[in-house]
């Protein structure tokens, strides 16, 4: 139920009230809300038992009919038996002095209209008053704004009914044709219930609240006046109808700039690391230039959790907001799933109008939005990358260990030994050599393989040298030693007793100096390598 107050003798307009009252939002809105009309829609009983309450009425309508600024739509419907629709001088464009003085003379007339027929008098039709105010809704749809002000005591009397009620099939195509007239726009309904000696008063109220005039939209309203005792009170009620309406055209036209202009698409886009990144396509308004990700979340009860997930804010006049980073989505454990989830994206607008919004109850848009997401997750220490590189070079490693030691297992010693004497002359032929891995060559006195040497005070060792398998690169070599009596590398004499070749010199020759000590050098040993 609306209420009314008592207001002091001077009354504020109603647009220097909404300039005190929301000076931030007024001012940034000036142009729209002149431009934003109101079509004013007064349906009033004028039956004979009504009649009493001209005084009333009839000044206060006068009153607020000249508060109103240009622009502003005026349709004044007298109802009895039938309903009086676009009679001279009750509609009009407010537009002047001129319009508004036609208004209130024609308004002087509303109860003792000389055109009324004695029939017209008798009775109250107020279907017929509500069918009329839907025409009068259809003719002006240009106007984004309604305010139907319905003046009786909503009883439906008519002599050929019995209860004074409207019937459902009435009830029905009024609110079916209302719906229609009304989509799109803002429309208040206010019913203005004057008493009535007498049963039956206000049994079509409840009715049109409840099937007519019902709040199917955010953008409609009901409201009840009962008990309007003087004109000095219906005339405060006016000028606080007045107020409520500027203070309804600001909201609006707010509203209809967010959904104008702020219908922002969601895209999100993750790596398999879970790396998520955003992209906002958005028209800001004159309210709202900036926009805020304050956090992203998976569905409740989700495994998945965002890491390093900061507050995005973002200073813009762009219609694309791309490549935002949202943080990092993990799961509890690590390895390798299948993600199918919804991600939640908490937008929010930061404003300087923050505190009028709130004593408007506008709701922020965009508090949450949600984009499905599917793919692969990887959770781990490592990025995924990486981690696929390490596993491939550890398993090319291993590869190459397990065929290190085979090769280090299956290499063999394949080449000739010439001897001769410390003149330099041959002793013997060219003896070839075989030496399988497991097997020690032995060159000299005590000599195997065909290398055994008559008269040798010496024996030349030659065993095979493995490296460890896990370093791969690293080919077995041969190494030879004096097993008896002295040798040393005659190419290289620094290199003493000890002497190292590999399977990979395929050409090179070793020469080895041999004798019962180092002063006696009685043989030469040459070795080839083959193979």
């Amino acid at each position: 139920m609306l209420s009314y107050s008592q207001q002091g003798s001077t009354l504020t307009s109603s647009l220097a009230y909404l300039k005190k009252t929301f000076p931030k939002l007024t001012n940034l809105y000036s142009s729209e809300l002149s431009n934003c009309h109101t079509h004013y829609i007064f349906a009033v009983d004028v039956s004979g038992s009504m009649v009493k309450y001209n005084e009333i009425v009839t000044p206060a309508l006068q009153a607020f009919a000249k508060a109103l600024p240009s622009g502003e739509q005026v349709s004044i419907i007298p109802f009895g038996t039938d309903a009086k629709e676009n009679t001279p001088g009750l509609c009009t464009k407010i537009q002047g002095d001129a319009q508004k003085q036609v208004l209130s003379t024609s308004l002087s007339t509303l109860y003792v209209n000389d055109g009324y027929s004695p029939e017209f008098r008798h009775n109250t039709d107020v279907r017929k008053a509500v069918e009329a105010v839907n025409k009068a809704i259809l003719n002006n749809q240009e106007v984004q704004m309604n305010v139907v002000v319905i003046i009786t005591d909503f009883l439906n009397d008519l002599p050929e009914i019995g209860e004074k009620k409207l019937m459902s099939e009435d009830l029905e195509k009024l609110n079916h044709d209302f719906n229609n007239v009304t989509d799109n726009t803002y429309t208040r309904v206010v019913a203005m219930q004057l008493p009535k000696a007498g049963t039956g008063v206000g049994l079509c109220l409840d009715q049109l609240q409840e099937s007519v005039f019902c709040n199917t939209s955010i953008t409609r309203k009901f409201d009840v006046i009962q008990a309007i005792k003087d004109q000095a009170a219906i005339s405060h009620w006016f000028e606080q109808l007045s107020r409520e309406i500027m203070t309804e055209k600001l909201k609006a036209v707010i509203q209809l700039d967010n959904e104008r202009n702020l219908r922002p698409s969601l895209k999100t886009k993750m790596d398999i690391d879970g790396n998520t990144i955003a992209e906002i396509h958005w028209t800001p308004n004159k309210l709202y230039r900036q926009i805020k990700i304050e956090a992203t979340k998976t569905d409740p009860g989700s495994d998945y959790v965002f890491n390093n997930n900061e507050k995005v804010w973002q200073v813009t006049q762009d219609t694309a907001l791309v490549d935002l980073n949202l943080g990092k989505l993990v799961h509890k454990n690590y390895g390798l799933r299948k993600f199918n989830e919804n991600l939640n994206i908490g937008l929010s607008l930061p404003t300087d109008y923050d505190e009028e919004l709130k004593r408007l109850s506008i709701d922020k848009p965009l508090q949450a939005t949600s984009d499905n997401q599917s793919g692969w997750l990887f959770t781990f220490i490592l990025p995924f990358w990486l981690t696929v590189a390490i596993i491939v070079l550890l398993i090319l490693y291993f590869i190459l260990v397990i065929k290190a030691f085979f090769r280090n297992s299956s290499e063999r010693f394949i080449g000739t030994v010439d001897f001769s004497d410390s003149r330099g002359r041959d002793i013997g032929d060219t003896i070839t050599v075989k030496v399988n891995p497991s097997r020690t060559l032995l060159i000299g006195e005590s000599g195997n393989s065909g290398c055994d040497l008559s008269g040798a005070s010496w024996t030349i060792k030659v065993i095979k040298k493995k490296p460890s398998a896990l370093l791969f690169w690293k080919r077995p070599s041969f190494e030879w030693s004096a097993k008896d009596g002295f040798v040393r590398d005659g190419r290289n004499k620094k290199r003493g007793e000890l002497g190292r070749y590999g399977k990979s010199n395929t050409k090179s020759r070793i020469d080895i100096e041999c004798g019962p000590d180092s002063d006696h050098i009685t043989h030469n040993v040459k070795i080839r390598i083959k193979k």
